[in-house]
């Protein structure tokens, strides 16, 4: 997947409420109108923000759908996905 497209989803995730809604209420449908890979759905999906910055998406907008979308919004949480020990870091490079 471009990495492009994957940081415009993830920006209307953070910012935009009607796609907030929509991806809540059916998150599949939502990412269909996507040209999107099975993996980059299922990485999107499972939150999988260590492999979207390692893909090099910016970290402030896999940490403001991490915030905005993810069931467990603690950064404690998104550190721990990253991999990271660090308490107030955004990136994987942190």
């Amino acid at each position: 997947m471009k990495r492009d497209v994957l940081e415009r989803i993830l920006w209307s995730l953070s910012v935009d409420r009607f796609s907030k809604s929509k991806f809540k209420e059916d998150p599949e449908k939502y990412l269909s109108r996507f040209p999107l890979a099975p993996e980059d759905v299922e990485m999107i999906l499972s939150f999988d923000v260590k492999k979207m910055q390692e893909m090099g998406v910016n970290p402030m907008l896999t940490m403001g759908y991490w915030i905005e979308m993810s069931p467990d919004r603690r950064m404690s949480s998104y550190n721990k996905k990253l991999g990271s020990e660090a308490q107030y870091s955004a990136s994987i490079k942190g």
